[in-house]
């Protein structure tokens, strides 16, 4: 892997590593349209996603076209996840999904953000890390350095801009609990 942007931090526009990110953007962006051009039954889609995160794709792992993500090395993803369609993920600063999670259709995880007073040469990157047996409901937004919990359910539509601890469900925006889960219940 190249020298690229730290995963938690900021970068000026014109720091040198930025044209990495600006590079690997480019290379992901390449690899998504393929991606997306094919049925995840073809025979070289596995290869595109392993091309485009750089690593071995379990083969529990579903990842439905149209997908997108803009630095695909920088993710990392678990066994037994799905990834519906039409998924936007913004990783220059690195998303962390682990295992038995999945992600509903058109969820959007943003990495990184534009600094509030030098918004076109500031950018602020933040980690996100999905734990085991979580669900991100259809629609839902998880913004830069956010962590979900172990089990949490993130409710359709839900704006996450803090970390959601483990055995809830949270929905809104912003996204707030609205109940706790009791995960020997449902078997998780």
């Amino acid at each position: 892997m190249f020298d690229i942007i730290d995963a938690t931090g900021s970068g000026y526009k014109n720091d040198p590593r930025m044209r990495n990110v600006e590079g690997e953007m480019i290379r992901s962006h390449e690899l998504c349209l393929k991606i997306s051009a094919k049925k995840p039954t073809d025979p070289d889609y596995k290869g595109l996603l392993e091309e485009l995160f750089q690593c071995k794709i379990d083969d529990s792992v579903a990842i439905v076209s149209p997908f997108y993500c803009d630095c695909g090395c920088r993710m990392t993803i678990g066994k037994n996840v799905t990834i519906n369609k039409g998924a936007t993920i913004l990783s220059p600063g690195k998303v962390v999904i682990e295992d038995n999670v999945l992600i509903g259709p058109e969820v959007k995880i943003a990495t990184v953000d534009h600094d509030l007073y030098d918004r076109h040469n500031l950018f602020h990157f933040g980690q996100v890390t999905i734990k085991e047996n979580a669900w991100i409901c259809i629609g839902a937004i998880i913004c830069p350095g956010v962590t979900i919990g172990r089990n949490a359910v993130i409710a359709a539509g839900a704006v996450v801009t803090k970390d959601v601890p483990d055995n809830v469900v949270v929905g809104g925006n912003p996204a707030r609990i609205i109940k706790k889960i009791n995960p020997t219940h449902t078997g998780l």
